[in-house]
């Protein structure tokens, strides 16, 4: 055996021994002092061996054993809080992940309302507000791949994603602010931004980095229905540093890569109703749609086809994310022929509701703004067969709206010129009028 691992195991258990039984408030300090220099924050800190050893063996028991012992009587053998600051300390400056883990779990056993309870409760919005989440997940980053522990990222991901919901249970009329899911997730999106950055930096000094754990958080808390609170936070910011950054740029296209298939749809919707427009969109995504055969089904058929809530700005976004790049513009010209498909469907005027007609009506004359005469002139008649078919199916409606609809696309789309269409087209899409 080992020596040096040897006698760290030795020193920690008799340090959990003295601090299960002892009631010498000033052996207890020492104790916790002493064990301090594992974390490497002493001026005279434990060799890096030891510390490693200690940080992946012998530091979650050791906070298990810090839980167990919380209560006022405890606390008070020393004066002034300082037996309390010292306790504390080892969840704020030790391992985040394993501090974040126990501190769940101790939260989530414990009946309440009670003195432990609270505690633990203020302490996890001390470590919140300390920027130790950023850590936790900074933590999974720089594991390398054949080290990393899949039932601990599961642990985690369930937890940081769903701590409002959880603590909710826990602490109910004696919940923290801290842990409101409007607060919360803000903030989750404040520290992955910080995350981002770090890797950043790493790569930058030639060091490898995954952000497959921050995708998964992200997309997690996306299916969670929390797309406006973290992607509010992560949009503006992200639309900034990839803004003349190659790396950011590429940085980005990774996250959302890396997110599971499960939860690519509620984060591209997401994006898509979040981003500025679709030049931010393009540097968020890259060519995603081309990678991805779940991205181009969300992009080029679920969001265009299947939901109809999406404001016009978002549809903009998103088909004009697909005209900027070349290599995505034969999309845009698919989309186009597929709606133009429906738009001129019998079927579809009769029992699609009013509101999703005027929706993909708007997608095809943006469609048509973007794309020029010669990337239509192969699929000319076919378009104008559609066009005329939908016309004359709308125009026999007994519907006043019905019959505009018609009206206006085909007075935009029997010209197919995108100039004029940008100019007077967007009459469609504006807001409609009550009798539209």
């Amino acid at each position: 055996m080992d020596p040096v691992l040897s006698s760290v195991r030795l020193t920690v258990r008799e340090a959990v021994h003295t601090l299960s039984s002892s009631e010498d408030g000033g052996c207890i300090f020492s104790t916790l002092e002493f064990l301090k220099r594992y974390l490497g924050e002493t001026e005279n800190p434990a060799l890096p061996a030891e510390q490693e050893e200690f940080a992946r063996l012998h530091f979650s028991a050791l906070l298990r054993c810090l839980v167990s012992k919380l209560s006022p009587d405890w606390l008070g053998l020393l004066p002034d809080g300082q037996l309390e600051e010292l306790w504390a300390s080892f969840f704020l400056e030790g391992p985040a992940d394993q501090a974040f883990l126990v501190l769940m779990e101790a939260l989530e056993d414990t009946p309440g309302p009670s003195f432990r309870l609270m505690k633990m409760a203020r302490l996890l919005a001390r470590f919140l507000k300390a920027g130790r989440m950023a850590a936790v997940m900074e933590g999974q980053c720089r594991q390398q791949a054949e080290l990393a522990f899949p039932l601990l990222q599961e642990a985690l991901l369930v937890r940081v994603v769903g701590l409002p919901d959880r603590l909710a249970n826990c602490l109910q009329h004696e919940n923290l602010a801290e842990f409101f899911p409007q607060r919360y997730y803000p903030l989750l999106g404040e520290e992955a931004v910080r995350v981002l950055q770090a890797v950043v930096d790493s790569l930058r000094g030639g060091l490898d980095c995954s952000v497959s754990f921050v995708s998964q958080v992200v997309g997690k808390a996306c299916v969670y229905g929390r797309q406006k609170e973290i992607l509010g936070v992560l949009v503006p910011r992200l639309t900034a540093l990839t803004r003349g950054s190659c790396l950011w740029q590429r940085v980005c296209w990774r996250l959302v890569e890396c997110v599971p298939d499960r939860a690519m749809e509620a984060v591209l919707t997401g994006l898509v109703e979040t981003a500025p427009g679709p030049h931010t969109l393009s540097r968020l995504l890259g060519n995603l749609v081309l990678k991805s055969k779940k991205a181009r089904f969300v992009m080029t058929q679920k969001l265009l086809f299947l939901q109809y809530r999406h404001s016009t700005p978002a549809l903009q976004s998103l088909l004009g994310y697909l005209a900027v790049d070349s290599q995505r513009r034969p999309l845009l010209v698919q989309a186009l022929k597929e709606l133009m498909e429906t738009w001129g469907s019998s079927s579809a005027i009769r029992h699609a509701p009013l509101d999703q007609q005027r929706y993909v009506s708007r997608a095809v004359l943006i469609c048509l703004a973007h794309l020029a005469d010669a990337e239509l002139q192969d699929s000319r008649d076919e378009l104008l067969a559609s066009l005329m078919a939908g016309v004359k199916c709308r125009l026999d409606s007994s519907l006043p709206a019905v019959r505009r609809l018609g009206m206006i696309v085909a007075e935009e789309g029997a010209s197919w010129q995108p100039q004029r269409i940008q100019r007077s087209g967007w009459l469609l899409l504006l807001p409609p009028h009550p009798g539209f």
